[in-house]
Formats: structure tokens, C-alpha cells, sequence
């Protein structure tokens, strides 16, 4: 069994407020870690998809850790820690990069939004109005052979600057996008919600996030991973990617040319005669 001192702890503190007394609402207590748990598991994802891991899952094995007393939460304001008892190379890269980036947001030194911060901001945004009733902070911190290696704090300074972060910069109503729908997930089946999300990729690879009504998640399933046209209306923001409210979702039929052109010709023969396609379209063109 490995020494206490020898694991790689993830260390999660609530400190001020109502944590000064020692006692907290419980679901705020659950839901934190829960939020926490989630965040490191879609960072991890990622980390572990870029460092060649088969099917990466972001589950490092996270596990409580008692005191000698038994108790998992300490006094002093309330605290716990938490060991990563598999895959641990890429668990402290995944906890690194968690405190990292919360550091970031308490420092108001963000500027962009990457793939391993957006998961982040928005587990964080929906711990602070729990932080905001109970008047706490957390602290959070990675410790390594018994030395801090390190540490982040989210207080009220950080919850001001995830608002900021989280205000839409402008919305833009009945928008079309041509795309490949992906990752489409039932968010009601995971945390409790009632929103359904997806990404789709534009031709270009531009990525958009994309939001349904409940009610239409069959009707997305039908179109995973095809090629779709969706409109609804757009709502672009600071360091998030944009996102599309789904009004109509279809396949995207695909263009045939040749008859199109077929067409085009018996409409307009009478126009056009027996004129070149080819210098028909540079007409067109201005060319």
C-alpha cells in the first residue's frame, strides 16, 4: 500500500462564509464535487486523447481520503482530499491544468477560451451561485510528495469574471449553418437538465455549439454524425464558442449538378440558345 506522502493528492477546500463555522448545505458540499468531478473528467478526456490512450474515458480513480480519525472532511474552514490512484501521470496533467486555469479566471487574465478551459468556466459558473449564497471560496490544490505543487483559488473576484466571461457580446436571428452534427448529449440523463447539446462542424471547421429543446432529441438522434442544415437563431460570446438555439434541423440533401444544369437548360433554352455553359456562367460572372 502506498504511503500517504507518495500519492498525487487533489486537495478541495471551502473556506469563509458559512465555512468558517464548519458547516455547509450538504447538496452545496455534493454538488461542488460532483461539478469538480465532471470538469476533470472532460479535461482529462482530452488530455488523455492527445497523450495516445485508448479509449479515453478521464476516470483516474479518484478517490476520498480519510483522516486517521476516519473523516474524509477536515476542520479549518472544511476540506478534503482526494488521491489519483490510476493513469496518474495524465490525473496531475488533468489536475494541473484545472488549478491552472482557475487561477487564470481569479487572476481576470483570460483572453481566449481553448479546448481544456471551456469545460472549466462552465462547471465553475454553475458552482459560484452556491459559493454566492454561502459567502465561501475554494481552494484548490495539487500536492505532489507531500509538497504543494499547485494552487488556485475561485472567489468572489473569479465568479465577476466568469460573468463577464459568460455575457453573450451579441445575437444574430434566423441563421442557417451547413455542417457535420457530433457529440450530441442528453444532458437531463447526466446532471439532472433538461437541455440537449451537440457540435456541428462547418466545412470550413469552424465549430459551433449547438442547443435543442428537449422534445427534439429523437429527431437530432436521427441526424448524428450526418450532414445537416440547421437554423435557428445565433449568440456569439467573448471566449465561448458561438451557439445556435435549434429551431429546424435536416439532412442536407445533396446537390446534383447534372440535373440541376439539365433544368436550368430546358427553363432558359429559349434565353440562352445554344450558348456555351461555359461562357454562360462567365457572363454570369462577370468574367
Amino acid at each position: 500500500m502506498a504511503k500517504r506522502t507518495d500519492l498525487a493528492i487533489f486537495s478541495i477546500a471551502f473556506r469563509n462564509g458559512k465555512a468558517n463555522d464548519h458547516r455547509l448545505p450538504l447538496s452545496h458540499v455534493i454538488t461542488t464535487l460532483q461539478e469538480l468531478e465532471y470538469m476533470v473528467r472532460e479535461v482529462g478526456k482530452k488530455i488523455q486523447r492527445d497523450n495516445g490512450v485508448d479509449n479515453p474515458d478521464g476516470d483516474f480513480g479518484i478517490e476520498l481520503i480519510a483522516g486517521t480519525s476516519g473523516i474524509a472532511f477536515k476542520k479549518g474552514s472544511i476540506k478534503t482530499q482526494a488521491a489519483i490512484t490510476r493513469d496518474v501521470r495524465n490525473g496531475i496533467r488533468t489536475i494541473s491544468s484545472v488549478i491552472g486555469t482557475t487561477a487564470e479566471v481569479e487572476r481576470k487574465s483570460v483572453s481566449s477560451v481553448d479546448e481544456y478551459g471551456e469545460p472549466v468556466y462552465r462547471r465553475l459558473s454553475r458552482i459560484s451561485p452556491m459559493q454566492e449564497q454561502d459567502g465561501t471560496e475554494l481552494r484548490l490544490q495539487l500536492v505532489q510528495k507531500g509538497q504543494i505543487k499547485e494552487t488556485a483559488n475561485f472567489s468572489e473576484r473569479g465568479i465577476q469574471v466568469l460573468k463577464e466571461l459568460g455575457s453573450t457580446e451579441f445575437a444574430v436571428e434566423a441563421v442557417t449553418l451547413y455542417g457535420r452534427l457530433r457529440k450530441l448529449t442528453d444532458m437531463s440523463r447526466l446532471e439532472g437538465q433538461d437541455d440537449i447539446w451537440g457540435e456541428l462542424v462547418e466545412d470550413s471547421g469552424e465549430k459551433w455549439r449547438i442547443k435543442f429543446h428537449p422534445t427534439d432529441y429523437d429527431r437530432a438522434r436521427k441526424h448524428f454524425t450526418k450532414q445537416v442544415v440547421i437554423f435557428g437563431d445565433a449568440r456569439y460570446f467573448k471566449t465561448k464558442l458561438p451557439r445556435v438555439d435549434v429551431k429546424d434541423i435536416r439532412e442536407e440533401v445533396k446537390r446534383d449538378y447534372v440535373v440541376a444544369f439539365d433544368r436550368f437548360s430546358k427553363e432558359y433554352g429559349e434565353i440562352f440558345g445554344d450558348r456555351d455553359a461555359k461562357k454562360i456562367l462567365s457572363d454570369i460572372r462577370g468574367r
